[in-house]
């Protein structure tokens, strides 16, 4: 049953749930904040784990929605997508990654652990950054650190830079009849403060540290796409462009949607060990480019000295016989000894797999089987999950009823440690 999205709650009532929640668990405040966030998200509905995997073994992480340093449930963070990056780098065999991303980027403090993360993983592994929507600013910062960025036809692509907001509200004080009284150290210290006028040296330091952190992401999108000063300039204004033009820019490599990402790295790298060193993904253009090239060397003969064949006279009263019956019977014969074209592997095994095992010499019966264990794989996958389900359908149901007391919460005031956030500066 899907809990009610409508809450109305004693706010003291969550705050004594949390304190419960962390005897419990012996958990310390920080914790215990994370913890009860994810609580939250699960009586919302809302998956807050940003790692799933194909049946297939793709790792996929998601970076979706307005990016902040501590746990949200409602958008991803950074804190959750570096436990699912830390949670790949510790499996054993490492799978190709797809970050799957549609944010409009967010806070500067926390990003700096996620992109070590990536830069890491890009290093030993298949990473590609899948941009559905928007990939703008932060976000596009962690896609820069992925070896190959793909992005759908309707995405948004860019806004590089970095800003930081203070409001002055001295003057709105002033007229209100409200005197601020500032008790501080030194100049810059309070600078921002409600009611407090931002002086022009208090401005320019401000704008000192933003030049400072800006510098930092230019640096990544430089080095991560391979970009001249001029090209970087070039880009690095807060504009954003479609897909198409992103291309043109080289700040993405190609324009696909997420699935067309997920069939290429099963045709590319799924089949064989990727090269280290950041692999790359190539566009399918390249991959059917390839796959056309492969076939025509197939049919083409190998290069030789040909003899020259006189081409027959034909006297124009002269009478043509039509080749007898078998004379044709033979040719058919000769037709149905080649065995299945391409066309036939790609209608039965997919495009590009069936044209990946055409070009590779795979027998059509072999395919066949081949594709067939697969499937039977898959099945047995599909049938552990549904036990698994069951399992846990079953514990549910016995949850004793100090855990499944109905919480119905109403809506959290904003923490202050969001609002904090919120001043703070932002990619």
């Amino acid at each position: 049953m899907t809990p009610s999205r409508l809450w109305q709650i004693d706010q003291r009532f969550l705050a004594a749930y949390e304190a419960r929640l962390a005897r419990k668990a012996g958990l310390d405040p920080e914790t215990l904040d994370d913890v009860f966030t994810e609580y939250v998200a699960d009586a919302l509905g809302v998956d807050s784990k940003p790692l799933t995997m194909t049946n297939d073994g793709i790792a996929v992480v998601s970076v979706i929605g307005p990016l902040y340093k501590g746990k949200s449930p409602f958008v991803s963070n950074y804190k959750s997508i570096g436990e699912a990056l830390s949670a790949i780098e510790q499996m054993e065999q490492l799978p190709p990654v797809v970050l799957r991303i549609d944010s409009p980027g967010g806070m500067v403090a926390g990003l700096d652990p996620v992109l070590e993360q990536i830069d890491r993983l890009s290093e030993k592994t298949l990473v590609v950054a899948s941009i559905n929507g928007m990939g703008a600013s932060a976000a596009y910062r962690i896609a820069s650190k992925a070896g190959t960025i793909f992005a759908s036809r309707d995405s948004e692509v860019g806004s590089i830079g970095t800003y930081w907001q203070l409001l002055d509200y001295s003057k709105a004080f002033q007229k209100a009849g409200i005197r601020s009284v500032l008790l501080t150290t030194g100049k810059y210290k309070g600078v921002g403060a409600v009611g407090e006028k931002l002086t022009a040296e208090q401005v320019a330091f401000l704008q000192e540290s933003v030049d400072q952190s800006n510098s930092q992401f230019l640096e990544d999108v430089r080095r991560g796409r391979g970009m001249t000063d001029t090209n970087l300039d070039e880009v690095s204004d807060g504009r954003w462009w479609q897909a198409g033009d992103a291309e043109q820019l080289n700040l993405i490599d190609g324009v696909a949607s997420f699935e067309s990402v997920l069939a290429m790295i099963r045709s590319q790298f799924l089949t064989g060990e990727p090269e280290m060193a950041k692999p790359k993904l190539q566009p399918e253009q390249a991959v059917e480019a390839e796959e056309t090239a492969a076939v025509a060397a197939v049919a083409t003969p190998a290069a030789g000295p040909v003899a020259e064949v006189a081409e027959p006279e034909l006297d124009e009263n002269e009478e043509v016989e039509p080749a007898s019956e078998d004379e044709l019977t033979g040719d058919a014969e000769i037709v149905e000894a080649a065995g299945p074209g391409l066309a036939e592997y790609m209608a039965a095994f997919g495009d590009a797999e069936g044209a990946r095992m055409f070009r590779d010499g795979v027998a059509f019966d072999q395919a066949q089987q081949q594709s067939l264990s697969d499937l039977r794989g898959t099945v047995q996958d599909l049938k552990a999950e549904l036990a698994q389900l069951r399992e846990q359908a079953q514990l549910l149901a016995k949850v004793s009823p100090d855990e499944a007391e109905g919480v119905n919460i109403a809506s959290q005031p904003q923490r202050s440690s969001w609002a904090d956030a919120c001043r703070g500066k932002r990619n």
